[in-house]
């Protein structure tokens, strides 16, 4: 099945779904841009006057509006920009920097949302199609937008009840009328075309006598104002439900002449013959359902279904008892030990097929959903590519790391090791094989040291890098390279099975921290200090040195942190740090400076340019030594 994407809309195809995927996004953008266009001449206006009250709370509704929309389409990033401009329009001292600010951050939002969609028009999609149906309206395109970012394939239709595609798994149909029993017609010819799949209507809330005349038709019925993530993740769930299997198992005298019948009504009906190869089949979780009847043979059928609720890897198995004579208080205590219904000798088939097809469906809906392991798992390399560089987007966006982990398998190892590691793994993590020998796992919000563990933890048993963004690469290839790299030096000298993407053989290691300082005693002193604590420290006496090492022609492996006098010769005290900036090289180590002239200006100036700690002297090296561990460890 070829990407939404790729689909042709009806129009060309002649396959009867009326709105192709682009023409949804090209919705979506023209509603949210009427917002961005608003707010930015609101903007505009600041650079030339203080805004009226009602101008700023205007603003400030219109940032929450964006700002909501964006968040419910998933797209956390540009909603936490557009909520604090909602913020920032708020401030009545706001000024020219102010502006200036406020500016920044809608265009930030608005390049952050432009580049999602980009993005996601690159996405593969893989699994059967969703169906959305209904007319052209926000509830519709939202509930479109979402499914596809979740790399699932739609088909859309505005234009009255498409023709048959047996492939559809799902149908979501959207309904805007005021009054639903009019929708009736329309959903009994999306019930016609598609009578097994699920259906989910979306509609305004209304009163029950009218829900009443649609749910006969319909498996679900969310309210119109519902998230679309929300809409989706229910899709889903049907989706699950509906690829539960129907399969019984009939254990017990007489459980031959039920088979047939059953199998009639759609259930996978089978007949079991011993206790023990039933208790079996329950576990490898061939079958789902269970029917005693009144003699089990050897063990009695309440001692079976004691067996079955007492054991971890049955007790959710539905199990119905028959029992072919009267007796209230055997059924009574059948359903105290745990038994789902008991059926008397004057029971019907049909209201047996029922029973099973009711409680199988109640059981696919309430029970643990491995939903991870079953629509994402591993995708390939070219879907991941373009989901792990959405997810250095957002972590630069919203200032959080993310993690990169490259692992090496074993020589042939086959699909099935892929998979095994990813349910070691969120749902949320992008995992793909690059190359036959090598897997990635992208993980939003981790930082190296935590991959790192998670790493080390698992029982994959395999040889892996983790590296950390922006600090050790600022895109997908820097870090996969970064990363090989490290792998190939590991190989070479023995090291171990985890390492970060910084790794040196103890003879070749980056120092941990580079010390500047223009007093070589102190410098000597705290280096002994930290060498005693068991970590590698270079000395420079200025910042001309330290620059050439650092960024310039002699530049070597960078420390893990930069220890700084502000008070140098030579380059200015703030113009190093300026340059690290300036290079991309401030944000791969952390920068604690020490300086005895502690002016605000020049202490909130340094903050801006990127360091991350600061000592004034005369200091103590207890707290000097502190304030290292703690940016080691960060």
């Amino acid at each position: 099945m070829p990407a939404p994407t790729q689909q042709p809309s009806s129009r060309r195809s002649g396959e009867g779904f009326s709105a192709s995927i682009d023409e949804v996004w090209g919705r979506i953008q023209a509603r949210l841009e009427r917002g961005f266009s608003r707010v930015e001449r609101l903007i505009s206006s600041l650079f030339d006057r203080e805004l009226e009250p009602a101008e700023r709370e205007e603003g400030a509704e219109l940032c929450e509006a964006i700002g909501s929309k964006l968040g419910a389409l998933g797209l956390g990033a540009s909603a936490e920009l557009m909520r604090r401009a909602a913020g920032d329009f708020e401030d009545y001292e706001m000024g020219m920097t102010g502006a200036l600010a406020l500016s920044s951050l809608v265009d930030d939002a608005r390049v952050t949302f432009a580049t999602s969609v980009a993005e996601l028009k690159e996405l593969g999609h893989s699994g059967q199609p969703l169906a959305v149906i209904g007319p052209v309206c926000e509830a519709l395109d939202e509930i479109v937008w979402v499914a596809s970012s979740q790399r699932m394939p739609v088909l859309v239709h505005t234009d009255g009840v498409p023709p048959v595609r047996r492939d559809i798994a799902v149908v979501i149909a959207v309904v805007t009328d005021d009054e639903l029993g009019g929708a009736r017609p329309t959903l009994s010819g999306i019930r016609e075309a598609y009578p097994i799949q699920p259906l989910i209507l979306v509609a305004r809330p209304a009163p029950l006598f009218e829900r009443a005349r649609v749910v006969d038709i319909v498996d679900l019925v969310l309210p119109l104002k519902t998230p679309p993530l929300e809409v989706v993740a229910d899709a889903r769930q049907e989706l699950l439900r509906a690829q539960h299997p129907r399969s019984v198992a009939l254990f017990g005298v007489g459980a031959e002449k039920l088979a047939e019948p059953l199998c009639r009504r759609g259930l996978a009906a089978s007949v079991e013959t011993t206790a023990e190869h039933l208790i079996e089949t329950i576990r490898s979780g061939e079958i789902r359902a269970v029917v005693l009847t009144a003699d089990t043979g050897d063990l009695e059928q309440d001692e079976l279904l004691r067996l079955l609720r007492t054991d971890r890897q049955t007790r959710s198995c539905v199990v119905i008892l028959i029992d072919f004579k009267e007796d209230v208080v055997r059924a009574q205590a059948a359903l105290r030990e745990g038994a789902d219904e008991y059926l008397g000798p004057d029971f019907d088939i049909d209201d047996l097929a029922v029973t099973l097809k009711a409680r199988l469906a109640r059981r696919a809906e309430l029970e643990p959903l491995v939903e991870a392991g079953r629509l994402t798992g591993v995708v390939p390399w070219s879907t991941a590519t373009v989901l792990i560089e959405r997810m250095l987007l957002v972590s630069f966006r919203q200032n959080v790391p993310a993690g990169i982990g490259l692992i090496q398998l074993p020589k042939q190892a086959d699909s099935a090791l892929d998979q095994d590691i990813a349910h070691e793994f969120r749902g949320e993590d992008v995992i793909s094989r690059v190359d036959p020998d090598h897997l990635v796992i992208a993980l939003q919000g981790v930082g190296r040291r935590v991959l790192l563990r998670r790493l080390g933890l698992s029982e994959m048993n395999v040889r892996a890098v983790g590296v950390e963004f922006p600090a050790d690469g600022r895109s997908v290839g820097e870090l996969m390279d970064g990363s090989r790299s490290a792998l190939e030096r590991a190989i070479i000298e023995h090291g171990p099975a985890v390492i970060s993407g910084d790794w040196q053989p103890w003879i070749n290691k980056a120092a941990d921290v580079m010390l500047i300082d223009p007093d070589p005693t102190l410098g000597s002193v705290l280096s002994a200090t930290l060498a005693r604590r068991g970590l590698k420290v270079t000395q420079r006496l200025d910042a001309d040195e330290a620059f050439d090492e650092l960024i310039g022609g002699n530049r070597g492996a960078l420390p893990r942190v930069v220890i700084m006098e502000l008070d140098q010769r030579g380059i200015d005290r703030l113009q190093l740090l300026r340059q690290l900036r300036d290079a991309g090289v401030g944000d791969r180590f952390k920068i604690i400076v020490l300086s005895s002239r502690s002016q605000e200006a020049d202490l909130r100036r340094a903050f801006e340019l990127g360091i991350d700690d600061f000592v004034p002297k005369p200091f103590s090296a207890p707290l000097l030594l502190h304030r290292l561990r703690k940016a080691l460890d960060g």
